[in-house]
């Protein structure tokens, strides 16, 4: 029996993109709960994360493009591994300010992460008595599925 070929490295990151962004989404929100930050401070924090995970991906990206399929050691493998996981964290930090500014998400790489119900049915008010109220609370970036 012939073994199916791999994804292709673009279809690879979003499958990984779809599992990942969730979870670091859910902790970057438990984490601006704890602090208790304010509604300007958790903006400022989440922004500071999006664009470290885009000066990361900008010096980085090409690992996670482009691969000969041959399994990587040492300190190759930590670049891609270090590139994707800093990536999943500035899309999950992109979601939730975005949520914090009204917006239900964003889309990033063909996948939209961010609250799936309709704009009339979330909770708009995100950050209440300085934490981060209803994104630590369940509405978390997520994977909108696709048709």
């Amino acid at each position: 029996m012939r073994q199916p070929e791999p994804l292709n490295a673009v279809d690879e990151l979003r499958l990984f993109l779809d599992f990942a962004v969730p979870l670091c989404g859910a902790e970057i929100a438990y984490k601006l709960r704890q602090w208790g930050h304010s509604r300007e401070q958790a903006k400022n924090w989440l922004r500071g994360e999006a664009e470290r995970a885009g000066g990361s991906l900008g010096e980085n990206g090409d690992v996670l493009q482009f691969s000969d399929g041959r399994p990587r050691s040492g300190r190759a493998r930590n670049r891609v591994v270090r590139t994707a996981s800093e990536l999943a964290r500035g899309v999950a930090a992109a979601a939730l300010l975005a949520q914090l500014e009204g917006m239900r998400g964003v889309e990033a790489f063909g996948g939209f992460y961010g609250v799936a119900a309709d704009p009339a049915e979330v909770d708009m008010e995100r950050v209440q008595d300085g934490a981060v109220g209803a994104a630590a609370r369940g509405a978390c970036p997520m994977r909108k599925p696709t048709a």
